[in-house]
């Protein structure tokens, strides 16, 4: 049984307690109408405490028996009403009935919470997974995985087109499509989300009815997780006070100077603009646990045999050896900065790297809003962006990484190169070489 719904139960069996307690002299003044309008409601009171329980409970049948002789109690006292002494003695055996149901339902009914994951692309699964799953082991949870769609953002911040990658998620994680999960009826204990920008995302966004403000309507514990880490200067200012992040009830932040520009940065908000005490202060919201997504990169296993075949013909040589594996990451950032630069770059790569091939395999894993990105704002470089992915797919001595999983390439990998980002900050928890690359050389 939901811990909510355990808890309601409890409330409704002490109301009746303290309704059998007390209401012997009001039955004796009341007229007989008022009195049987008081005791149908205490009936029905019952009645629904059995059906949630049945509804949810397998062994029972001792608490169901216990209510069923309520619900005969308090008949008989709908034909005792004029008789003092039968009506006292009832509603004695009611409450006593009444008292031993409900140590029952306290000690024998376990409370569940809950947990509510919405990701939305697959491809930041990664910053929940690892809470997921240390919640779906535990007895005393109910878990589920809802991905939510997004819209693509134009231009002119209208939205596009819709797309919904719940299929694409791994085998082993039981996905609950978003429309059969209702937020508003089923209120769930805790709701774990890692988009925080809500409506003003310009690249991609979700429905209304996801933002956070909405989410935190609907329970008592709304959770953000960031889906990137950050190196130790931290995230950008205008991170630690997103509306995710206002309207959570914890943020769950690496530890050290990261965990403390958070909470000054985010304090500093809150007495620049009056909220102070109106929103949860930093050090109660701010949760200095690490990001799951180093737990996904470190417990990843990666066999050549599991890959696609495609893969496996660019990665082995002629006598069944390995070559070297570079992951190559290209981000938003830069390539907003640089722009026709960063273009001029990826053909430099591209010209190394046909040269090595006999040795090494480069592995192109662009950021997956990448594209996206330059769609919504800088247009008018897509052509030739696509122009040099056609490229590099159709000549075949690379890899051009598509999965919904970025740890893929980060396990499979034997060192990264390209730009700076978040990408960078969980591969250097695998301890291989990194080495940043100048779109200016």
């Amino acid at each position: 049984m939901r811990k909510q719904a355990k808890k309601q139960l409890c409330e409704s069996m002490e109301y009746l307690i303290y309704t059998a307690d007390t209401i012997g002299e009001l039955l004796g003044r009341l007229g007989r109408e008022q009195a049987m309008d008081i005791l149908v409601q205490m009936q029905e009171l019952v009645i629904h405490a059995g059906e949630t329980i049945e509804a949810s409970e397998e062994n029972c049948a001792e608490i169901i028996l216990k209510l069923e002789n309520v619900c005969e109690i308090i008949y008989k006292l709908t034909t005792s009403l004029e008789d003092a002494k039968t009506r006292s003695n009832l509603l004695k055996e009611l409450k006593a009935i009444l008292a031993a149901a409900n140590e029952e339902v306290q000690k024998n009914i376990p409370g569940k919470l809950e947990i509510l994951f919405l990701p939305y692309q697959v491809s930041m699964w990664d910053s929940l997974e690892s809470v997921w799953m240390a919640a779906r082991d535990r007895d005393d949870i109910d878990c589920y995985v809802v991905p939510i769609p997004f819209y693509d953002v134009l231009p002119d911040n209208s939205l596009g087109n819709i797309h919904y990658e719940g299929d694409l998620y791994p085998d082993y994680v039981p996905i609950t499509s978003y429309l059969k999960y209702s937020i508003e009826t089923r209120r769930p204990d805790v709701i774990f989300f890692h988009n925080p920008y809500d409506e003003n995302n310009r690249v991609t966004r979700i429905p209304e009815r996801y933002y956070s403000r909405n989410l935190k309507k609907y329970t008592d514990m709304l959770v953000y997780i960031p889906y990137f880490v950050s190196e130790e200067g931290g995230p950008a200012e205008y991170q630690c006070y997103t509306t995710g992040v206002l309207f959570a009830d914890r943020v769950v932040v690496q530890k050290g100077s990261i965990y403390e520009k958070y909470c000054r940065v985010y304090t500093n908000v809150l007495k620049q603009n009056g909220l102070e005490g109106k929103l949860i202060p930093a050090e109660q919201k701010f949760l200095p646990l690490g990001s799951p997504k180093f737990d996904k990169v470190l417990n990843m296993k990666c066999e050549l045999e599991n890959l696609p075949e495609k893969w496996q013909k660019v990665i082995l040589k002629p006598d069944g050896s390995r070559k070297k594996i570079i992951l190559y990451n290209l981000s938003i950032s830069p390539l907003l900065e640089n722009r026709e630069q960063t273009l001029k770059k990826i053909d430099n790569v591209f010209q190394f790297f046909r040269g090595t091939q006999d040795e090494l395999v480069l592995l192109w894993r662009p950021h997956p809003l990448l594209i996206k990105t330059i769609e919504s704002m800088v247009p008018w470089l897509r052509d030739a962006y696509m122009q040099r992915v056609r490229q590099f797919q159709e000549e075949s001595w690379g890899i051009y990484d598509e999965t919904p999983d970025p740890n893929l390439a980060m396990v499979l990998s034997d060192g990264y190169y390209g730009d700076m980002s978040s990408l960078v900050t969980t591969y250097r928890e695998t301890g291989k070489p990194i080495m940043i690359q100048d779109v200016y050389i």
